[in-house]
């Protein structure tokens, strides 16, 4: 028997838009490219994409249409040297030209819009104290700014305006991606709650640390915005840790297939 129902919901079926928000943590980004994998092996299609902090450099490169094999390539052969370099002043340790150089080095001078697919990249604009999405930019300049961890990073100067790291208004950049109509939102949110007491034991525990009060502080009311979370266990394993990539990778892919079922069930209830 015809079944008007269903037939009346396929001829009238509107394409799921899913969108992805990429958080940021240093090292422990690379649990961003198991989640990718994941997606991907399941024949989830990503719409738009959005990433902050480290989570922007793995946002653009998939963004311009870098296969998950080779953004892995890329994070399996990274060194500290390619992300930072000790030159310390008043204003921080390091600049954030090396991160520059690493986006210019596979994007080159394009700007953010010039991505294949949708790419949203949040800064943190110190001097107006409030969040600011990076936009008619190189995405280099994008990415260094959403990079620029205070303490550790001179701030960027762009057009006037200082940039900081994206994470204090926007670690998980979800919002953006339902302010611009997508149906679906996944959010992959890095943050190693088990080791909140945990004493630092280094300049960089430090900082990283305050800074992670100040995101936990106002977490839950951004993930609002996520329709499904991800959460990769990064707790036994330090934000620098450049030698865990491969494990990290592994703990995204878990991650993922914990909650890949419901996604795709969310997908295919759309016929």
């Amino acid at each position: 028997m015809f079944n008007f129902k269903k037939a009346s919901k396929i001829f009238n079926r509107k394409d799921v838009s899913v969108g992805i928000a990429l958080g940021g943590g240093a090292v422990w980004a690379s649990s961003h490219i198991g989640v990718l994998e994941i997606l991907q092996e399941n024949k989830v299609k990503i719409s738009a994409i959005s990433g902050t902090s480290a989570g922007s450099i793995v946002a653009s490169l998939y963004a311009f249409g870098f296969s998950v094999e080779d953004i892995k390539r890329i994070a399996l052969n990274l060194r500290l040297l390619d992300i930072f370099h000790w030159k310390a002043t008043k204003m921080g340790l390091s600049t954030t030209n090396k991160i520059k150089k690493l986006i210019k080095t596979y994007i080159g001078n394009a700007k953010v819009e010039d991505a294949k697919i949708p790419l949203y990249i949040p800064a943190t604009d110190i001097l107006e104290g409030k969040p600011y999405l990076m936009e008619n930019v190189p995405v280099y300049e994008a990415v260094a700014a959403s990079c620029a961890i205070p303490g550790i990073y001179v701030p960027l100067t762009v057009n006037d305006k200082m940039f900081v790291d994206g994470s204090l208004f926007a670690d998980v950049p979800c919002k953006i991606l339902k302010i611009k109509h997508i149906d679906l939102v996944i959010g992959v949110e890095l943050s190693d709650k088990k080791n909140l007491r945990k004493k630092p034991t280094n300049l960089f525990d430090v900082i990283m640390k305050s800074f992670q009060c100040v995101i936990n502080e106002t977490r839950m009311e951004r993930m609002k915005y996520a329709d499904y979370i991800i959460s990769p266990n990064v707790d036994d394993i330090g934000r620098f840790d450049l030698d865990k990539v491969n494990v990290l990778i592994e703990r995204g892919r878990q991650a993922a297939i914990e909650q890949i079922s419901l996604i795709t069930k969310h997908l295919n209830n759309q016929i």
